[in-house]
């Protein structure tokens, strides 16, 4: 077993693992289809919709492209030829998204697996930035080692704290390079050699990217399509999408009907949770807060001069509806919200963009044809699609899951894997060795000697059947099987001893640091994924 695990050493190192593609692969291909809604006015809207979204990605990508060239960085992060581009009434349209953070492996995968399917079925590939979110673009974790000998993740970042990402700052080129430098000094010293001079190798581009004054969030996409994944697909960011037209008539139409749009919104989630078995009235969304004709709504505020977001909430008093943000009136409408009287608002350089799952909801309504979500886009889409069915009366685009794993102490996870497998089969080792013969769970020599005691416990179990079978007296037998039975015991147990003080003496910060999945993806090396 150990021989094997060594054999597999490189290829485990090297490869994603727990990979996890739902539907099965064939599938996504037979339900590639433009979608379309027939005598539908978001049917209209979707067609105007889809050829924006093309046009505005392009121009983001040759963007970024340009900031890549400013900071003197010759890299490729426009895809160049090979974008995955096309006229969206020919072509059907592949979509998944994130935000603007530095991925980890299981992003990667996602966008990697996106890219190769959409090129497998000459579609348009588009990834949305959700930029209208909140936390640290620069915010990584990695392996420190400890005096003690033990591994622990830490923190950094390379930005200046939390923010909306769309405004997301690095830090100064020097600050970047003594967090990089203490980086690599730690992987070397757990021993991770490979993955130090890789972020050894990167340093230099993201302290390059911070003289220019490059946002965080675009340092983030350049790094990411030039040395990891997605290079091929458009990108573009949410809040982009959300002052589209189209987007604007969506949520003119929810702000004409606050209250009603609520109610029909916190009534499909308890159905939902009560259909699923969910308890947590948190999951997968909260419930829109409601009382004496003022509403919230599933929408952020953001302020560009101010560089803050806060929720939307509505108050209807007969034909007069008032949109409120942060205990403010923002805009008061007096009769029918159209998506023109919304347009004052960008001119202040205020936006109202989609949250939680209606941001999936419009991107799906609007453009997508199969939606690539990770695993926990998958959870609370199921209820998304409910939703659009509900509120829409549109059948929504199908969604899939693409997902996997990369783990950088391998060798060391899977001893951990296997001392807590005989940790959680200890009892059954112990008395019923004869499960586990051949296993390879014994050494050779235990092996041997427990088939030798095992062999002698039936044979003193015949002695007392024969002896009872007889009317004699059996108690001699069942002495000696006594006796085996310690044996046996004791000498599994010495077995496993020394390996479970290993065990028991690892700390749960230890344990973390080995099995955990989100590392950094440029720990690394880049691994290209083909379609199945």
């Amino acid at each position: 077993c150990r021989e094997k695990l060594c054999a597999t050493k490189e290829h485990v190192k090297s490869d994603y693992q727990q990979e996890h593609i739902q539907p099965s692969p064939n599938d996504w291909g037979a339900n590639l289809r433009i979608c379309e809604f027939e005598n539908s006015r978001l049917g209209d809207l979707r067609r105007t919709a889809r050829t924006r979204l093309v046009d505005a990605a392009a121009k983001f990508v040759s963007l970024i492209s340009n900031f890549a060239e400013d900071a003197d960085l010759h890299v490729n992060v426009g895809g160049g030829p090979g974008l995955l581009t096309g006229d969206p009434a020919e072509r059907p349209l592949v979509m998944t998204g994130h935000q603007p953070v530095i991925f980890h492996p299981g992003l990667s995968y996602k966008y990697a697996l996106t890219e190769a399917f959409t090129r497998q079925y000459s579609a348009i590939g588009v990834a949305v930035v959700i930029d209208t979110d909140y936390g640290d673009a620069g915010q990584f974790s990695y392996p420190a080692h400890q005096k003690d000998g033990s591994i622990i993740r830490r923190i950094e970042t390379l930005s200046h704290g939390e923010e909306i990402y769309q405004f997301s700052s690095m830090k100064k080129p020097a600050e970047i390079a003594q967090v990089l430098r203490c980086v690599t000094s730690h992987l070397s010293a757990v021993r991770q050699n490979a993955a130090s001079a890789r972020v050894a190798e990167i340093a230099p581009r993201f302290e390059s990217l911070a003289s220019s004054r490059v946002r965080m969030l675009h340092a983030n996409l350049i790094m990411r399509r030039a040395f990891d994944s997605g290079r091929q697909l458009l990108e573009i960011p949410f809040s982009s999408v959300a002052s589209f037209p189209e987007c604007l008539r969506l949520t003119a139409d929810i702000l004409k009907q606050p209250l009603r749009f609520a109610n029909a919104y916190n009534s499909a989630l308890q159905i939902f949770r009560a259909e699923h078995g969910i308890r947590n009235a948190a999951n997968p969304f909260p419930e829109l807060k409601i009382s004496d004709g003022e509403c919230e709504l599933p929408f952020w505020v953001i302020s560009s001069q101010l560089g803050k977001r806060s929720v939307l909430k509505a108050s209807v008093d007969g034909n007069v509806t008032r949109l409120i943000s942060d205990g403010r009136i923002l805009d008061t409408f007096d009769g029918n919200i159209t998506a023109e009287s919304l347009e004052p608002m960008l001119s202040q350089n205020i936006q109202v963009v989609p949250r939680g799952g209606l941001i999936t909801a419009f991107l799906r309504l609007l453009f997508a044809d199969i939606f690539v979500h990770g695993s926990g886009g998958g959870r609370y889409d199921r209820f998304t699609d409910e939703f659009i069915r509900l509120w829409w009366n549109v059948e929504p685009p199908p969604f899939t899951i693409a997902t996997a794993s990369r783990h950088l102490f391998t060798d060391d996870r899977a001893e951990l894997k296997r001392l807590l497998e005989i940790e959680g089969s200890l009892r059954d080792l112990r008395f019923n060795p004869q499960r586990h013969l051949g296993t390879g769970v014994f050494s050779e020599e235990l092996e041997m000697r427990l088939k030798s005691l095992i062999q002698q416990k039936k044979n003193a179990l015949a002695d007392m059947q024969q002896a009872r079978s007889e009317e004699g007296s059996g108690k001699q037998q069942g002495m000696l099987i006594q006796q085996i039975t310690v044996q046996i015991r004791d000498a599994v147990s010495a077995e496993f001893e020394e390996q479970l003080s290993v065990l028991h003496n690892m700390t749960p910060e230890h344990r973390d640091a080995l099995e955990c999945r989100t590392w950094p993806s440029f720990l690394f090396d880049h691994r290209s994924v083909n379609w199945p």
